[in-house]
């Protein structure tokens, strides 16, 4: 008999009772575990106690003896744990109070009172990038720095699967790997928006219809997608890693995401640049196809 499939499991942090029991059932419903706590004091000893068996935070702001920001804070701040994504579920939609939760690490955000359809994407999104993100940084630890030796090169790759590979080879390069993992981002990016031409609002239907992987597959094998790549040069200078990678797509206004603004934090998607542009040193030439990354070595 195979063993059933172990469900990701959800903190639901919510000092109002109704909300947070209707939170749990439709979570319960699309098929997650959860676990629940009253305000940010009582969530943290629930996330010391159980560190490994969570992997998304549902979080109202406001809250007795510690809000849902100081919260957020707190867990950005341990190595355990910080890793884990936050959906901040809030009345306060304010473009303060949004900018607020985004420097202090939230990068999915709900408004009460909450669409079941719209937390069933936001949450599986959350979950999705903290699997993206565990999985990448286990082949980050087993990597014995191949690159370690590596003056200069140049890639070549088409898939997601190779963008992720690379980019653990790439980050194992650095001082501080894991720091260095949101290149990820910036690689892919390459793939699905510049080689392939998925625009923004074409993905977020994909999203929410969980078809966005079969759709990438379906494009790489497309004839005139057949002989797309994407070039990466590395180059480790006097006290740097210098990273260039270029698509051939047109290009794309990469301006509006080079920060994580009021009008997308409510989507399921579209926060790799800015994720990536708060670890690294990152800047784009002419059109957008080519994008530059520079991380310190000392």
């Amino acid at each position: 008999m195979t063993p059933e499939a172990k469900r990701d499991s959800i903190l639901v942090v919510d000092d109002d009772r109704a909300m947070q029991t209707m939170l749990v059932k439709t979570l319960q419903r699309e098929g997650f575990d959860c676990l629940t706590a009253d305000d940010g004091t009582e969530a943290q000893e629930v996330l010391q106690s159980n560190p490994e068996a969570l992997t998304t935070v549902v979080l109202d702001w406001v809250m007795p003896r510690m809000s849902g920001i100081d919260l957020l804070r707190w867990m950005k701040k341990q190595p355990h744990i910080e890793h884990i994504p936050v959906v901040i579920l809030t009345a306060l939609s304010d473009p303060s109070r949004i900018k607020e939760g985004i420097e202090a690490g939230a990068f999915y955000y709900l408004t009460k009172p909450f669409q079941h359809e719209l937390l069933h994407s936001i949450v599986c999104a959350a979950v999705s990038d903290f699997h993206c993100s565990r999985q990448m940084l286990r082949k980050l630890k087993e990597s014995e720095k191949p690159l370690a030796f590596l003056e200069e090169g140049t890639f070549r790759f088409r898939s997601l699967g190779e963008a992720e590979l690379l980019a653990v080879r790439l980050a194992s390069a650095t001082p501080d790997p894991e720091h260095a993992m949101p290149i990820a981002e910036l690689l892919m990016n390459a793939v699905e928006h510049g080689n392939l031409g998925i625009s923004y609002e074409e993905k977020t239907q994909l999203v929410n219809g969980n078809m966005w992987v079969a759709e990438v597959e379906r494009r790489l094998a497309l004839p005139e997608n057949a002989g797309k790549d994407v070039l990466v040069r590395m180059k480790k200078e006097r006290e740097s890693l210098r990273i260039e990678i270029e698509d051939q797509g047109p290009g794309f206004d990469y301006e509006q995401y080079l920060r994580l603004d009021e009008s997308r934090v409510f989507h399921n998607h579209g926060r790799g640049i800015a994720i990536a542009r708060a670890s690294l040193n990152i800047e784009y030439l002419g059109t957008g196809s080519k994008v530059v990354v520079t991380i310190p070595l000392q």
